[in-house]
């Protein structure tokens, strides 16, 4: 048959098939289709080694991979109040701190030779593991995923690692508005002081030591606390026979139950406001709690949801963004925990002059759940949404296994899965409606607003007496230094005045107006060593700018009493201000800038004791400027300042101990300077820094404090 006969021959196919449709239907509602087929989920084989070490496993030939995954009863909620953080840390190090064997770059390089992965973690109800390896490599990476969740070390370096950065994670939560609304409304739906609302601080991270991480291990993880599921191409006689060779010496641990977390018993009401004037919208949450998913009426609240907030095709879509264009983002619903109420949230973002009218949009949305109920052709079509739906829950059996495993941790049915659809099937209109007034209850909710203080359309009160909420970091507490006396305040003057003659005198100090020095940097970070460039300008007393060349980018960090802000290629952005006191710092943070500050009315020192650095001795001076205390050391003999420690930030911004190494002293221009400095942060490496040049009083450019 030739080419064009062949194709006339299709073409006439498809019209013929396509005729009794056209004849059958004029609109797209018309359309009928068959029921959903039936959809089998295969269940894995499941089984219990004599340590209570629990097993399920599930075979896929697909591809010569096998992963495995580990659930093991613990998690942060059941951490004390005081060493909030120890959980995720303890998650963290397991792995990355290595095993007795191997430690963890040695880990980390024979894993990534055979393309595999083993990693670990901890969140709010459950301690997790996961590995995937080849299958050929199987035998040998097994072991390996043993030790870890065996015999972990907890190496003290590791630690240091991830507690900086737990530390530069506290210095930025309030950074992002949406962060701020999720930790003080769960805040405000657990209690601040709930093990579901709890957030780790400087003074907690601060208190974690390798020995809380033994201790946590030692309780927690066991045999007889831990499930164990492997999904891949393997036949599962072969793997239960490895495991129990590995894993069945695995001695179990004590069966006592872990402690319950209380609830609230009431829902907290009111209207609650962060003020964050760095911000141009306003971003909305109102809410109550919410319920778990072992309540009867989880799946008529399942269909209640999608209603709500489901789809293109939500009340809250439709309502709130496309008809009253209040927000490009709106959603909410009845959230489910497992084994602990979730919360009922309806969130947005919307413009500071409309914040008033999203709060009654949303709480108009919540009122009506109840005053116009879900209708029966809502709740067909969420309920054909939800089941449309169902088949990718389940489209591969890694996510399948994932879903038996939970079950199994939390004490669901194994076959919950299929009971979940055949459940929402039965759902009818009178019990999404029931749900609706049962579970929503506009009356009793939380308000909460995140965004500036001024501009809005209606002030707050309009909806309750507002409460402000206070984001403020704390500083961890400080170990008290003496106090001043006459003697001690005596002595810090002679030192003060011994160290003017060191750096080139007294007259030689007050005609210095402005500094500038260029800096190569040698900094340490958790992928290695970073070079980077800096020039630096201070314009005494009140003035900071500082170019800093990283590796592909470059950007200046400027400070002066009209405010701080960094320039870059995508422009000039305004820094938090918890920032700027930061900046404003470090003018004094060199010797010069301290020793003009000798006679302002912010200065204060007195001696604190004597100490060493780099082997000789130095006594330190307790110093109070600008509402900054540094601890300075300055060596005996040589009245020389060799060392610096003050609360300060590292180069992701996060706050912690910075102590600065002095060395390598000489002439520049008209003063004597350290061309030579190390520092630590929290008590490890953090950056070497060589001086390259000096000038004294060298005319300044005014661009560079400028926002261009």
């Amino acid at each position: 048959m030739r080419n064009g006969k062949r194709k006339a021959v299709v073409w006439l196919a498809v019209l013929i098939l396509t005729i009794p449709v056209w004849g059958q239907v004029s609109k797209v509602d018309q359309l009928k289709y068959p029921p959903l087929a039936d959809f089998k989920i295969p269940q894995p084989t499941r089984l219990v080694l004599d340590n209570g070490l629990v097993l399920m496993l599930l075979e896929d030939h697909e591809l010569p991979l096998v992963r495995a995954t580990v659930l093991v009863h613990t998690g942060s909620r059941l951490e004390p109040a005081e060493k909030t953080g120890l959980a995720g840390l303890a998650g963290s190090v397991m792995r990355a701190g290595g095993t007795r064997k191997m430690s963890g770059d040695q880990l980390d390089d024979y894993l990534e030779n055979k393309a595999a992965v083993i990693e670990t973690s901890i969140g709010t109800s459950s301690g997790g593991a996961s590995m995937t390896c080849l299958k050929k490599d199987f035998a040998d990476v097994l072991p390996l995923l043993s030790d870890v969740l065996r015999q972990p070390i907890f190496d003290e370096g590791k630690l240091a690692v991830a507690k900086n950065r737990t530390i530069a994670g506290i210095a930025r939560q309030n950074d992002d508005p949406q962060g701020i609304l999720s930790r003080e409304f769960n805040q405000l739906m657990y209690g601040e002081s709930s093990p579901y609302a709890r957030v780790p601080t400087y003074q907690t991270i601060g208190s974690i030591t390798r020995d809380d991480l033994v201790a946590w291990h030692a309780k927690y993880y066991h045999p007889n606390r831990t499930i164990m599921g492997f999904v891949g191409d393997f036949k599962t006689s072969e793997v239960v026979d490895q495991v129990k060779k590995i894993f069945g010496d695995w001695k179990k641990g004590p069966e006592e139950k872990d402690s319950e977390v209380s609830l609230p018993n009431q829902a907290v009401t009111g209207v609650y406001q962060v003020e964050k004037a760095d911000v141009t919208q306003s971003n909305i949450a109102v809410g109550h709690l919410g319920i778990r998913r072992d309540n009867p009426d989880y799946f008529a609240v399942t269909v209640l949801n999608q209603v709500l907030s489901g789809s293109f095709a939500s009340r809250l879509f439709i309502n709130v963004r496309s008809l009253k264009g209040l927000a490009y983002d709106v959603s909410g619903g009845i959230g489910a925990g497992w084994d602990y109420p979730g919360v009922f949230t309806m969130s947005m973002s919307t413009k500071t002059e409309t914040t008033a009218a999203g709060i009654e949009a949303l709480l108009e949305e919540a009122r009506d759940l109840t005053a116009k109920p879900p209708t029966e052709e809502e709740v067909q079509k969420a309920k054909a949404a939800i089941l449309n739906s169902f088949v990718f829950t389940s489209d591969s059996t890694e996510k399948i296994l994932g879903q038996q495993l939970t079950y199994e941790y939390y004490g669901y049915p194994l076959d919950w899965l299929a009971r979940y659809r055949q459940a929402i099937e039965k759902v009818n209109v009178s019990q999404v409606r029931e749900a609706a007034a049962k579970y929503i209850n506009p009356k009793q909710v939380a308000i909460l607003v995140v965004g500036p203080p001024t501009g809005l359309d209606k002030p707050l009160s309009t909806f309750g007496a507002v409460k402000k909420i206070d984001i403020t970091i704390p500083e961890p507490k400080q170990e008290k230094a003496p106090e001043a006396t006459a003697e001690t305040s005596g002595r810090a003057a002679a030192l003060v005045e011994k160290a003017l003659e060191a750096v080139g005198g007294v007259r030689i100090v007050d005609q210095v107006q402005s500094l500038e020095q260029t800096f190569s940097v040698a900094a340490t970070t958790p992928q290695g060593e970073l070079a980077i460039k800096s020039r630096t300008v201070m314009v005494f007393p009140d003035r900071f700018a500082q170019e800093v060349t990283l590796p592909g980018n470059s950007l200046t960090l400027v400070y002066s009493p009209g405010g701080a802000f960094v320039k870059a290629a995508g422009g000039v952005r305004p820094v938090p201000d918890e920032m700027k006191a930061d900046w404003r710092n470090n003018l004094h943070h060199n010797a010069i800038g301290l020793l003009k500050q000798r006679n302002g009315a912010g200065f204060k020192a007195w001696t604190v004791g004597k100490g060493e650095v780099d082997g000789k001795g130095v006594e330190q001076l307790r110093v109070e400027v600008d509402g900054e205390a540094i601890t300075v050391g300055i060596e005996e003999g040589s009245g020389r300042i060799v060392q610096m420690a003050y609360r300060g930030t590292d180069m992701t911004g996060a706050r912690g101990d910075v102590v600065v190494t002095l060395s390598d002293f000489r002439q520049a221009d008209t003063v004597i300077l350290p061309f030579s400095a190390v520092q630590t942060f929290n008590g490890q490496p953090s950056m070497t820094i060589k001086v390259e040049k000096v000038a004294i009083n060298p005319p300044v450019d005014e661009k560079l404090f400028a926002k261009e």
